[in-house]
């Protein structure tokens, strides 16, 4: 007889393929990261370092991952403070930086967030956790300048298989060019497997069809996969390093990721 544990892993894993046909209506290119279950603990700190640098993208006004700049040879870079309020909940604060081509690297925004867990792992049939936080953008990076994002974290561990959806992904823009929008419903996930204790692959996809009320053509759209290596750069800093590939024609083509953890434990998978 098959397990709920087995159902569960082909759920996510058709889930994830399926909805590879969708595409990003709109996405936060400062945070290519999917949360897992586990949370810091109880008063502790975790900095990282996300960043992506677009190869290959738009000039502006043609669209890609930048709805103000050219999104092509843009730098970005989000530095993260994570927090553990308790042992279930964890409190961050993110400053986003970007360098357009051709200009200095300045102020995009910042964003204040929650993230907890239900249960302790292993004690429900899939781990169950919780994601809320407030952003606001300067109106020179997006045309929607103050949003709230709330979304469900779902994982799984079936031997060294982790599979992890993070869905649904609603987000509502209260100032901004989409402010009489209803809300925009989407998801992020992986599929990764353990190859040795401090090195893991996955592929990760994001998508989203666009406002609930209003649907994206998905030629106008975003759809993106990252092959993701997990891994720890000089046995210290737990990193997650990926190739962007953008699969729709309103998509940028091809872009680098890199994130990294400079505090917590290297022996915590790391899902970014």
């Amino acid at each position: 007889m098959i397990s709920l544990s087995k159902i569960f892993l082909l759920v996510c894993v058709f889930f994830l393929i399926s909805y590879a046909k969708l595409s990003i209506a709109g996405i936060d290119p400062f945070e290519f990261q999917v949360y897992g279950y586990q949370t810091k603990g109880k008063g502790n700190i975790d900095p990282e370092l996300l960043s992506s640098y677009i190869v290959s993208g738009h000039k502006e006004g043609e669209g890609g991952t930048s709805p103000t700049y050219a999104s092509q040879n843009m730098l970005r870079t989000a530095l993260e403070i994570e927090y553990g309020l308790t042992d279930k909940v964890d409190f961050a604060y993110y400053l986003n930086l970007a360098k357009p081509d051709g200009k200095d690297m300045q102020y995009a925004g910042s964003k204040f967030r929650l993230r907890g867990r239900f249960a302790e792992a292993g004690e429900l049939p899939i781990d169950l956790g919780w994601y809320t936080e407030i952003e606001w953008w300067k109106s020179n990076f997006n045309d929607d300048q103050l949003e709230s994002e709330f979304m469900l974290t779902l994982q799984k561990d079936i031997g060294n298989w982790t599979v992890i959806v993070n869905a649904p992904d609603i987000e509502k823009v209260y100032v901004g060019n989409n402010k009489n929008g209803v809300f925009e419903i989407g998801y992020r996930g992986e599929a990764s497997y353990q190859m040795s204790e401090h090195n893991r692959v996955g592929l990760q996809l994001y998508g989203s069809p666009g406002q609930v009320n209003n649907a994206t053509p998905i030629s106008q759209q975003q759809q993106y996969i990252i092959p993701t290596l997990h891994t720890v750069l000089f046995n210290t800093f737990p990193s997650s390093l990926g190739l962007g590939f953008g699969l729709t024609q309103g998509s940028d083509l091809f872009f680098l990721k890199a994130n990294f953890h400079f505090g917590g434990d290297i022996d915590e998978k790391i899902f970014d």
